[in-house]
């Protein structure tokens, strides 16, 4: 019975201590800041680890994104926050980074934008 009470106490008190740092708010990035980001990691959906930061145009608000898999891909500052100096993309996650990549294969220069759609159709009378 000891145990498990402990067990669960620690369990609420872990969880207390990472909610709030979960719970961080993101501010938008403007294209003029986007040259500090060069060479630093750049984290998507669930903190994903989505590779470095290897390109910045600040005319645009475009970065290019050098993935831990070999990707490259090219991303709006539409797709990005950032949390003081760290830089997310937060609906981004590792498949859209390798299927971006594989569209700037076929089509150098594709730029992902947003990779969430929503379609709202009228009601029919």
């Amino acid at each position: 019975m000891k145990k498990t009470l402990i067990i669960a106490s620690f369990v609420l008190l872990s969880s207390a201590s990472v909610l709030p740092a979960l719970a961080t708010q993101l501010d938008p990035v403007a294209p003029e800041d986007l040259s500090r980001f060069a060479g630093l990691s750049i984290r998507g959906f669930a903190n994903a680890n989505l590779g470095t930061v290897s390109q910045v145009d600040t005319n645009t608000g475009i970065i290019g994104i050098a993935g831990r898999y070999g990707e490259f891909a090219f991303v709006s500052t539409s797709m990005l926050a950032r949390d003081g100096n760290r830089l997310h993309a937060p609906t981004m996650t590792v498949g859209d980074l390798k299927m971006a990549s594989d569209a700037n294969l076929s089509r150098p220069g594709a730029t992902l934008v947003r990779p969430n759609v929503i379609i709202n159709e009228p009601t029919l009378r």
